[in-house]
């Protein structure tokens, strides 16, 4: 799989890591895991966006720190380029929601799967628990090379995901990881996600959406952090 660059991977409330979220470029075409606050700046900074023609972008759940700069992103495509970009998500509350920010369905596609692209890349929604408000989704992501699993915004990891991890169907984890316990937690808390994956496995486990400098904490547990572009965090 062409490797996936990290924009950022900071949680909401955590601004110096930026906003978590991944691009890759395949050709002319770029794909994109969400587009939070920080993403389409680190993008315009880190992508020859001229020589992009088409624009699949994967959302996760429509908090802010996850679809900030959408808006954005279809415009500079839809008014600089005459490029209407593929938004992708199982839900058609991001179609209302960027109706709120001005944007028609004439300025851009929307699909609520992933469907015929250049790399042939798969990406099959998982429905995760995160807020009771808002429907969310991991994704496993794959083509003819191999699949992995990007968490989204999760509490835990799906059990059919760490049942697959486990047997080697799923060659990486990306998680986002929390440090603070609450007792309804939003994201996966860090000793339980060292509960949950053994240690001969953490290797191949990338933690994100971190809510505070803790990487030696995560790396003492066995843990990967993403790494990001050197431009995609405050100084």
């Amino acid at each position: 799989m062409v490797k996936w660059n990290f924009i950022g991977k900071g949680s909401a409330f955590y601004p110096p890591y930026g906003n978590t979220g991944a691009y890759m470029v395949f050709k002319d075409t770029l794909y994109l895991l969400d587009c939070g606050e920080t993403a389409f700046d680190i993008l315009y900074r880190n992508v020859e966006l001229p020589m992009v023609n088409n624009v699949y972008v994967i959302l996760t759940h429509l908090h802010a720190d996850h679809v900030g700069s959408l808006g954005t992103l279809i415009s500079y495509f839809y008014c600089l380029r005459n490029i209407r970009i593929h938004v992708i998500h199982p839900e058609t509350t991001v179609i209302r929601l960027l109706a709120l920010m001005g944007l028609d369905g004439d300025t851009y596609e929307y699909s609520p799967a992933l469907g015929e692209n250049p790399l042939d890349l798969k990406a099959a929604p998982v429905k995760v628990p995160h807020v009771d408000n808002m429907e969310c989704y991991g994704y496993l992501l794959s083509n003819s090379a191999e699949t992995i699993y990007y968490s989204g915004d999760a509490s835990q990891i799906p059990p059919g995901i760490k049942k697959m991890f486990l047997s080697g169907e799923i060659a990486r984890i990306y998680q986002d990881t929390s440090i603070h316990r609450s007792p309804n937690p939003s994201h996966c808390y860090y000793e339980k996600l060292a509960e949950e994956i053994p240690p001969e496995h953490r290797k191949r486990v990338y933690c994100m959406h971190l809510d505070g400098p803790c990487e030696e904490l995560l790396m003492k547990k066995g843990f990967q952090i993403v790494s990001t572009c050197s431009s995609c965090q405050a100084d």
